[in-house]
């Protein structure tokens, strides 16, 4: 089902093209434009230019481009229409047009059966928590602190002890042994189904829609040979490395906020909720994977480590800095080194204010790293020590601040009993050693093989790049030239003069809308050569005298073709000496000229 046009263009002209792109990879400013490492083809220097003043994207490698909408289309591979609902998503315009039932997201409707069952189960679960048996989860809850509104917002719940009663209330639902088995909690014993999570408290896990997926189950017994937690095992919805807890609530939230935390586990998410931040994820155990970080990308905001401060939590957050650091985030550290405990412990024992104080204490990757190298390294021998320097080396050259550059040089002192003044001469050689290996350029404007091309098709360039950005160049392309050689600068041409006759205006973003949508064949090569003009930047500003100008050279190379087609049919069907005739005559004429 087709979106208004209107409101295509209306999400057009407010997003921010760089913010829509830099939510899924890094970019860099340079000069007036961004670039970035192309995502669509296998890209080791940035070769997509992304320009915010003129709200399109082109990768000068590749080939491709296009506006905002284009480029979540084609990196997530999404329909037309879901690329837009999320673009809207993610610049705040939410239109009843969007939602409608037609344009839902595309969904593998085999998977349908289990979100169900998955929604029946955590509603039975939730239930149970307010029967008499689930009295012993909720009364865990309460002394957690885990209170009424945290129980339903998260949907916590119970599983009953016998677990044979939660596959009947499955079956009686509807809803197919297989159905049972593929949602993860079935346990089959002689043929007897019965569910895994039996007696114990459910925390439902959420994906990023706010969907149902799997469950976290907590013992409440005493009996220590049982794992204190269960998850749910791999599923066709649950993967645990795709998932962080409480996104479908922090993604509502971060990006305002301006910062999520990453936490350990969902206690310690609940313990920030408990203070009012809900900017906050966890994961659950497992290791940051290449997933969780473009989630995280996504939200557009500063990212908030705070792993538990033994030594496991913290080598995990140095393998994280380093990812994040490749995936060009903006991230600050919580500054727990020094104590074991972790924010819900916190919150017990000292209180709101204490966890607040803790949470606002904040590192940079240079300070984290020093403290990290610190502690860890012993720094007995010699070796120990200048491997601290050579670790912290790329920490330096990162370094812009002078202020800040002199007290990591005291820092390594006072940690390496080196001489500051060796500290100071490697940073000075290594530095010079990096500058030297950097390119000279990351980006170059992109020129095409255009020193072969024929006066024709620069002249056709260069009105089409004018009909680009001046509604005046309309009018003389009409009244004057009426139709291009180029095959694709043709097209270009027609459709934007249909687009200009239809809208008066010229906005090259909107009308690479309209021309995706379109059932042109040649429309992929038509947004490619769209894109490459419009982002060139070796054309003169609009006059009159240049159209002349250009329009004078195309009638002169027009001419050349006409004749030269005129010789080829003259020439068809001659005999040796006609053809020789012929061709003489061609070249005294075109010696008079």
């Amino acid at each position: 089902m087709a979106i208004d046009q209107s409101l295509i263009d209306k999400i057009l002209q407010a997003a921010d093209i760089v913010q829509v792109i830099s939510s899924y990879i890094p970019v860099i400013k340079k000069g007036r434009n961004y670039v970035a490492v192309c995502p669509f083809h296998d890209d080791k220097n940035p070769s997509l230019q992304i320009s915010p003043e003129k709200r399109i994207f082109k990768c000068f490698a590749c080939g491709t481009g296009g506006n905002a909408i284009t480029f979540v289309e084609k990196y997530e591979k999404i329909p037309f229409i879901e690329a837009l609902r999320k673009v809207a998503d993610m610049i705040g315009i939410h239109d009843e047009r969007l939602m409608k039932k037609e344009n839902a997201n595309v969904k593998n409707t085999s998977h349908e059966p289990l979100y169900r069952a998955l929604k029946d189960l955590s509603d039975f679960y939730h239930y149970s928590l307010r029967t008499s048996e689930g009295k012993i989860a909720l009364d865990y809850l309460n002394q957690r602190q885990l209170k009424n509104e945290i129980q339903e917002t998260y949907a916590l719940g119970y599983a009953p002890t016998d677990g044979i009663k939660t596959i009947q209330f499955l079956t009686s639902k509807g809803h197919s042994l297989k159905t049972i088995d593929d949602i993860g909690i079935a346990h089959r014993n002689q043929g007897v189904y019965s569910d895994r999570n039996h007696g114990r408290v459910i925390f439902p896990i959420m994906d990023k829609e706010g969907r149902v997926i799997g469950f976290s189950a907590r013992r409440l017994s005493e009996n220590k040979e049982e794992a204190k937690y269960v998850n749910s095992p791999e599923t066709p919805l649950f993967h645990k490395a795709n998932v962080l807890f409480n996104y479908h609530i922090a993604r509502q939230t971060a990006r305002h906020d301006g910062f999520v935390y990453v936490l350990e586990g969902f206690m310690d998410v609940f313990a920030l909720i408990r203070i009012g931040i809900t900017s906050c994820v966890a994961l659950m155990g497992t290791a940051l994977t290449k997933e969780h970080v473009r989630l995280l990308r996504s939200l557009n905001c500063e990212i908030r480590l705070c792993l538990d401060g033994d030594e496991a939590g913290q080598n995990a957050t140095m393998k994280i800095i380093s990812l994040l650091d490749q995936e060009g985030l903006t991230y600050r550290i919580v500054s727990n080194q020094n104590n074991p405990r972790d924010p819900d412990e916190i919150l017990r024992e000292d209180g709101k204010e204490a966890l607040e104080r803790y949470l606002q204490t904040l590192l940079n990757r240079a300070e984290f790293a020093l403290s990290y190298y610190k502690k860890s390294n012993t720094l007995t021998t010699l070796e120990e020590r200048k491997k601290l320097i050579y670790d912290f080396l790329p920490i330096l050259l990162a370094t812009k601040s002078r202020l800040e550059l002199e007290d990591y040089f005291l820092n390594l002192q006072a940690a390496t009993r080196f001489p500051i003044e060796e500290i100071r001469a490697l940073y000075v050689k290594m530095k010079k050693k990096a500058s030297q290996e950097e390119k000279q350029q990351i980006f170059t404007s992109f020129r095409p093989e255009r020193k072969k091309m024929q006066r024709l098709q620069f002249a056709e360039k260069e009105i089409l790049y004018q009909m680009m950005h001046e509604p005046e160049a309309f009018t003389f392309y009409q009244e004057n030239i009426a139709f291009f050689y180029d095959e694709v600068y043709h097209q270009i041409a027609n459709f934007m003069v249909e687009y200009y006759e239809k809208h008066d205006k010229i906005d090259v973003p909107l009308i690479l809308s309209y021309l995706e949508q379109s059932d042109l064949p040649e429309k992929e090569s038509m947004v490619q050569e769209m894109t490459s003009i419009s982002l060139e930047k070796t054309h003169p500003p609009f006059s009159i005298s240049l159209m002349n100008d250009c329009w004078k050279t195309i009638q002169e190379e027009r001419k050349k073709i006409f004749e030269k087609q005129k010789l080829e049919d003259d020439l068809k069907n001659k005999t040796p000496m006609e053809k020789a005739e012929i061709i003489a005559t061609y070249q005294n004429q075109k010696a008079k000229e």
